[in-house]
């Protein structure tokens, strides 16, 4: 079997999960075969979604189980992809490729379900592909700050209480989006200030008076560059919504923002400085938002210890046990057990 298999629950086409398998193969080239024989895959995907679906109504074949049992307790590694929401810490969804809502995973039934396929006598080195699974339920809390989060609190603490204590696993997840490089196939994931300009943006986005701003300006907009008084301020905004960058964006509405150029008590004037204001904290947010991911970011790994319960230890920057001693650093037997 190969190396890496990679349980697809990510989608009902099977494409967003299918898209970390092709970076991995980057990560992972096959293997040449012998004179007689094809290349080796090292990395294998299992489309789970029918058979998911198929084991909770208990209508799965013993064949198809066997199977995926077998690829599994024959890996080096498991990777199971099944999206993430940023703000769930019970569920995980499969996407649904018509833009409903989804079909929740519980951790209860993902970990059912890998008991299941996990042989009891067989170590398993399983890496969760979703994103925010090691998130708690503080979402909106910086995860840097490792002393101040509830660890035990988020989707993958929970997953991983589901099957550590009847199966030999180490499991690892992420505190943000992952992802993985088209072209050196190594997962990234979300940064911190990432995160909390997404969370920025969807808050002021959800302002009924940013909202309204919003479209009195789209309503007014052409109207008011036909208005000597007004013209040079609708001006001066295309201008300045029209920088090469972000960076250069913010500054330029900044700078408007002193100098608006608007008549002191027109009528128009509160509208137009309330467009401002809002384009102004939605773009430093976007700014945020659009901070670039990081490669050895985010990483939480999980272990069971008998005689201390399950072990949570934040792998970047360095290694670090976050639960249940908080701050202890890794000492030689637990890094043995933290592996690569």
């Amino acid at each position: 079997m190969a190396p890496i298999v990679f349980l697809n629950m990510a989608d009902d086409l099977h494409v967003d999960g299918h898209k970390a398998v092709e970076a991995l193969r980057i990560k992972h080239p096959s293997r040449a075969g012998g004179f007689f024989r094809s290349a080796k895959e090292q990395v294998v995907e299992v489309e789970m979604v029918p058979f998911y679906r198929a084991w909770k109504q208990n209508t799965h074949t013993q064949r198809e189980l066997n199977r995926i049992r077998d690829a599994v307790s024959g890996a080096q590694k498991v990777m199971i992809s099944v999206h993430g929401p940023m703000d769930a810490v019970d569920h995980a969804l499969i996407r649904d490729p018509q833009g409903g809502a989804g079909e929740q995973v519980t951790y209860q039934e993902l970990g059912r379900l890998l008991l299941e396929l996990m042989a009891p006598n067989v170590y398993h080195n399983l890496t969760l592909v979703t994103c925010f699974a090691a998130r708690s339920s503080d979402y909106a809390a910086d995860h840097l700050q490792l002393h101040t989060i509830d660890w035990t609190d988020s989707f993958a603490y929970k997953l991983f209480n589901e099957i550590c204590q009847t199966r030999e696993v180490r499991m690892t997840a992420r505190t943000g989006e992952l992802s993985f490089n088209t072209v050196s196939g190594a997962s990234e994931v979300q940064s911190e200030l990432s995160i909390e300009g997404t969370i920025d943006n969807r808050t002021i986005q959800a302002e009924a008076a940013v909202g309204q701003s919003q479209t009195w300006w789209t309503n007014n907009v052409g109207r008011l560059t036909g208005l000597p008084l007004y013209s040079p301020f609708a001006v001066s905004l295309t201008v300045a919504t029209n920088q090469l960058t972000p960076a250069a964006k913010l500054q330029a509405l900044r700078d408007l923002r002193q100098n608006p150029n608007l008549p002191l008590g027109g009528a128009e004037t509160p509208h137009c400085l309330a467009y401002l204001d809002a384009l102004i904290r939605l773009t430093e947010a976007s700014g945020r938002q659009a901070d670039p991911v990081r490669g050895k970011y985010g990483k939480l790994v999980y272990r069971f210890m008998h005689g201390v319960g399950i072990c949570v230890f934040a792998k970047y920057p360095h290694p670090v046990m976050v639960h249940p001693f908080p701050g202890l650093a890794a000492h030689t037997v637990l890094m043995r057990k933290l592996k690569k």
